[in-house]
Formats: structure tokens, C-alpha cells, sequence
């Protein structure tokens, strides 16, 4: 009889602890209710350095090329031109205020970089001559130093519309020469002419009281005879 009590409080016993232990569990106001438990992703696992790489052999950030800045602009100076058949010849002044001969023949034509047609001008390889006419030429300049700022008293314009690439020497009218001074008399030569000039005076006066001598044929003695000068007449005997 005491056996049989002992495992009914015992059954009790068990029982009322499951309640509880649901009951924590449980609970009908949970907003998490019935979602499935979050799990956290796996990490991902840390490289290996490798330590068969040499060191320095890192390859530096690739930096973009800077644009270059435009070189000095050079100018020609157009002196004159000329036409001998097919063949023309131009006088220009260079960017070193020296003066040459550049020919223009239609057999010695190129194709400069710009897909123009011209002769590249000697001592600057990067310059064209496009064409000659009578009084004006066109040059081509290239792309590094291009044609920025006309000179209107070179007769240089430069061509915007083709973004300085080309332009157009004019022949400028040179002004009249002035006569030259006459040179002035020489302290030298001065002097010779006041001398020559005291010389006369002194000619005049030693001379102004002299009368000529004339003597007339009747006063000839026997045996002479008369000779006439500019300064007088004289006698002289008669061999």
C-alpha cells in the first residue's frame, strides 16, 4: 500500500515539472512564433599569404598621361617672291632673323601629316610650305607649336578655323629710304680751300700795281727783235 502511494506522488511529481518546462517554452504572444531559427552564414576563410612572392614586384597604380602643354610658336617673316616657269622661289626670314631661299617645284610636292600638299621647309622639318603666290604663302606649323597669335605687322594671320595649323604670310610694303646726309666736309679739306683761297689774294695783291710792257716795232734796235708774252714784251737778239 505504501509502494502504490509512493509512485502516484512520484507520477505527480514528473508531471507538474513537464508543465512547467513547456510553459517557459511557449508562449502564445511571441512574435517569433512559428519562423524558423536564423542561422549565421559561415565566414569566409582569410587568404594565405604566399611567401615564395618577391618582394617590390607590386605593379604601381596606372596614372593617366597629363596633356602636353603647346610649344613656343615660331614665325617666318615673308621677304619676296618669284616665278620662273613652274619653278618658284621664295625669300624668308626664319625664326633666327636669317634669311634663305625656299624653292617650290610641283615635282618635289609631299603629304604632310594634316593630309595637306606641300615642301617641307629646309632647317625646319616640322614646316610646310603649301603654296606660293605672288605676293603671300601659306605654311603649315606643326601640331606641338601651332599658330596661336597673328602678327599684323609681319603680315602673319594665323588660320582659327583650323585650329592654328595653318597660316598666311603677306608681303608688308617697306617705307621709302631716306636720302643720305651729304657728308660733311673734313677739317682737312677745309683747310686745303682757305689756303688755296689765301693764295689768290695774295696773287692779287702782288700783281694789282703791274702794268705790261709793250714795246713798238719802230723802238727795236737793229739786231733784236720782240717776243710778246702774256706778262710783256721783251727783246731778245736775232741769231
Amino acid at each position: 500500500m505504501r509502494h502504490e502511494k509512493f509512485l502516484t506522488a512520484l507520477t505527480v511529481t514528473i508531471s507538474l515539472l513537464c508543465f512547467n518546462s513547456n510553459a517557459s517554452t511557449f508562449d502564445l504572444f511571441n512574435p517569433d512564433r512559428g519562423k524558423l531559427p536564423q542561422t549565421t552564414p559561415p565566414s569566409k576563410p582569410t587568404p594565405l599569404s604566399n611567401p615564395f612572392r618577391a618582394r617590390g614586384t607590386t605593379k604601381p597604380p596606372r596614372q593617366t598621361p597629363k596633356t602636353q602643354k603647346p610649344l613656343p610658336q615660331k614665325d617666318f617673316t615673308l621677304q619676296g617672291t618669284s616665278r620662273i616657269g613652274k619653278k618658284r622661289a621664295v625669300v624668308l626670314k626664319g625664326p633666327d632673323n636669317k634669311e634663305f631661299i625656299q624653292y617650290f617645284k610641283d615635282k618635289k610636292k609631299t603629304r604632310t601629316p594634316e593630309g595637306h600638299i606641300g615642301v617641307a621647309i629646309k632647317g625646319y622639318s616640322d614646316y610646310y610650305l603649301l603654296s606660293v603666290e605672288a605676293r603671300e604663302v601659306r605654311i603649315e606649323y606643326p601640331g606641338n607649336s601651332p599658330c596661336r597669335k597673328s602678327n599684323e605687322q609681319k603680315g602673319l594671320k594665323c588660320d582659327q578655323a583650323d585650329d592654328g595649323r595653318t597660316a598666311t604670310l603677306g608681303l608688308m610694303r617697306r617705307k621709302a629710304l631716306k636720302a643720305p646726309k651729304p657728308p660733311k666736309p673734313t677739317k682737312t679739306a677745309a683747310q686745303k680751300a682757305k689756303k688755296r683761297e689765301d693764295a689768290r689774294k695774295k696773287r692779287q695783291e702782288t700783281y694789282k700795281n703791274f702794268k705790261r710792257r709793250v714795246i713798238k716795232d719802230e723802238d727795236v734796235p737793229p739786231g733784236m727783235r720782240v717776243v710778246r708774252t702774256p706778262f710783256g714784251d721783251r727783246l731778245v737778239p736775232i741769231k
